[in-house]
């Protein structure tokens, strides 16, 4: 990380831990934080979890219940890759033994299965959930056993608290009402935690983004989401600045949002791949500040805010087509920017054009990028 953030994070880091307590001295709430994984399993989950416990009980916010993967998992296995010298026959030995020994880590599995069920069974039942304010869900990832997803859904529409990290946007992706609760679907990560990208904060005096510089570069894999997400239901509070990353795709990447959901309250950030990540005391202070509102301690604006993004949209697109034809992204943007000011309904009509660019091939968006640089030249 640059010298400038790490510099930047030493000054917040004073307040990474006591910020929200001295706004409220209710008692600290109580929150159910679920890290099992049907799919993918992050690393830096083993890291994630004793963070929180930690930010909780350092900062008299919250105290964490954890929702865990039960020990005592016999190991998958793997699939036999086929050697240069590996002959048909050979080959053919080593597929039927590969699939005698998934037919029994199916049937060895079944009581580790039913063991994680009956855990999800009895940390989501009403009577329990009752007992909470808010549910974590940290890097979580596929179709997890909540026994009523509906349910935890309504249950937070009462007036609880949800926070997602990273991989809970890669949770439950074939439910469209999961989707529209958490905000978007994982589609894929280009900009992966090995690389430094650039973020751009819309709201700098916003207390869960005040911590950050108003750009800013970092490591760390941030995802794409699906069709699914919907502009007017999220208040993008940062994103992906895509003239500033490699590679640069033609739509917008939010990176972290809230939202309203009836009474209650969803914060998501999309950072936390990285174990440095969690580490780190300006994502420790934001994370803080999202969990503080979740749990509804201070109000800060949650209104949807499609203008912001469908300009953060078209800027998205700007980049890559500046990219694709050797143009001047700077004299592009800067273009883009000045009809923005005077008339910020424009990136907004723009986005039927900007949304078909992205499903196109790479190789047909010529065309739509000229088209669309040709509408920016207009008065």
């Amino acid at each position: 990380m640059p010298s400038r953030i790490l510099m930047l994070a030493m000054l917040v880091i004073v307040t990474a831990v006591g910020g929200s307590r001295a706004d409220d001295m209710k008692p600290p709430a109580r929150f159910l934080v679920v890290t099992v994984t049907a799919g993918f399993r992050h690393g830096s989950i083993a890291t994630a979890e004793p963070v929180l416990e930690e930010m909780g009980r350092t900062s008299g916010l919250f105290h964490v219940d954890f929702l865990r993967m039960p020990p005592g998992r016999l190991p998958q296995p793997k699939p036999p890759r086929r050697g240069k010298d590996t002959s048909d026959a050979d080959w053919q030995r080593e597929q039927v033994a590969f699939k005698a020994a998934q037919e029994q880590f199916r049937k060895d599995d079944a009581a580790w299965q039913a063991t994680l069920k009956g855990a999800f069974a009895k940390a989501f039942a009403p009577e329990t959930l009752a007992q909470f304010d808010g549910v974590m869900f940290v890097n979580t990832t596929g179709d997890l056993p909540v026994p009523d997803l509906a349910g935890l859904l309504e249950w937070v529409k009462s007036g609880k608290a949800f926070v997602g990290m990273h991989a809970a946007t890669d949770t439950f992706k074939s439910s469209d009402a999961y989707c529209d609760f958490i905000g978007g679907h994982f589609a894929g990560h280009p900009w992966g935690g090995g690389g430094e990208h650039g973020f751009v904060i819309h709201e700098p005096n916003h207390r869960l983004t005040a911590m950050f510089p108003p750009r800013f570069r970092w490591k760390d894999e941030i995802y794409q989401y699906d069709m699914r997400l919907k502009p007017e239901n999220l208040r993008v509070l940062v994103s992906l600045d895509m003239p500033a990353s490699t590679p640069k795709e033609p739509w917008h990447v939010p990176v972290s949002w809230v939202r309203d959901h009836g009474k209650g309250r969803v914060f998501y950030t999309n950072f936390g791949h990285n174990d440095a990540t969690w580490k780190e005391p300006m994502f420790q202070k934001h994370m803080l500040e999202g969990i503080a509102w979740s749990l509804g301690r201070f109000d800060a604006p949650a209104a949807a805010n499609p203008a912001v993004q469908a300009a953060e949209y078209l800027r998205s697109v700007i980049a890559a087509a500046a990219a694709a034809t050797s143009g001047d992204a700077d004299s592009l943007l800067a273009k883009a920017d000045a009809k923005i000011a005077k008339d910020p309904a424009w990136a907004t009509s723009l986005r039927p054009i900007l949304v078909e660019i992205r499903g196109m091939n790479p190789d047909a968006r010529s065309a739509a990028f000229a088209k669309l640089l040709t509408e920016l030249e207009k008065p």
